[in-house]
């Protein structure tokens, strides 16, 4: 999807940036509107709050980040939120095909699969996966020559890159002062197994035929684990799962998406340096409001 975007942009504009970052926006823009519109349209039909649409399009992070920076987990949300609601219609072909160009703009879909199969259960969970694979091979099939190389990307990732995290920090943390090194190229992996153990225990306590907002519910809670233990939280990956929060009574993600902001000033200057009680500040505040949240629940 990403590569689409970009090849169509170079080919209008192959020597100029500017019209083709306009391309790009444009193409953001028409992603965006599809998903307010999809909130608006669908909010009788799920239970939404009257103000969802105006919560997720008027939020500053979503504003800066997907049409402002271009970070197509914008895309992905789209057709995250179309797959959904399609499944949740009981129509199998379009959310599987949604679900596969959600993948096709960022990989976070593959982890809540799952859920997914679990919520429809087993006859159309085979058929949805099935689906889902077919349009999947297709759409990376101009990748698969340099499969290798996005494996090597994924294990650096997990394994190097550091920023904003909060249990993973902890973790680094307590490996400085008893071994007086940084563990994280050992912890990374091993708290993104935590991470698939997690997906799928909340997976499996879900149950088939489940309600709109239990498996928003169970999508959201997977992906707030998965930010939770991650080496990487980028200030945008906080929008995917605060989109589902929108199908729920929980609302610390809308809280997390203004805190998240906090992660710019490890930018200062125009040099990068982390500061650890600003990042404290920031998960002090969000796990206080869902600790709270759940004990009124």
């Amino acid at each position: 999807m990403c590569q689409a975007v970009f090849a169509l942009a170079a080919l209008v504009s192959p020597a100029d940036i500017v019209p083709a970052v306009v391309v790009m926006k444009l193409f953001m823009l028409g992603f965006e509107g599809f998903t307010i519109w999809l909130l608006w349209k669908n909010r009788c039909n799920f239970g939404l709050p009257e103000k969802a649409a105006a919560i997720y399009s008027m939020n500053p992070l979503v504003i800066l980040e997907f049409s402002g920076n271009l970070h197509f987990e914008g895309a992905m949300i789209c057709f995250l939120l179309a797959g959904f609601i399609a499944l949740q219609k009981d129509r199998i072909l379009p959310g599987a095909v949604c679900w596969s160009l959600a993948t096709a703009s960022k990989l976070i879909p593959l982890m809540l699969l799952p859920a997914v199969w679990k919520w429809l259960g087993w006859q159309k969970g085979v058929r949805f996966i099935i689906l889902f694979a077919l349009f999947s091979v297709v759409l990376f099939s101009p990748l698969l020559a340099v499969l290798p190389n996005i494996l090597d990307s994924l294990d650096l990732y997990f394994r190097q890159f550091q920023f904003n995290a909060s249990v993973y920090y902890l973790i680094r943390l307590l490996g400085f002062w008893h071994g007086g090194w940084d563990i994280g190229e050992y912890s990374g992996p091993f708290l993104g197994l935590l991470t698939l153990i997690g997906v799928n225990v909340l997976a499996l306590r879900g149950r088939t035929g489940d309600s709109a907002h239990a498996i928003a519910r169970t999508l959201m809670l997977s992906l707030f684990l998965y930010l939770s233990l991650a080496a990487v939280v980028q200030p945008w990956y906080v929008a995917v799962p605060m989109v589902f929060s929108l199908f729920t009574r929980y609302r610390f993600l809308i809280l997390w998406s203004g805190l998240v902001a906090l992660s710019y000033s490890h930018y200062d200057g125009g040099q990068f340096q982390e500061h650890y009680w600003l990042i404290a500040l920031e998960y002090i505040i969000v796990w206080k409001q869902l600790v709270s949240e759940l004990y009124r629940k």
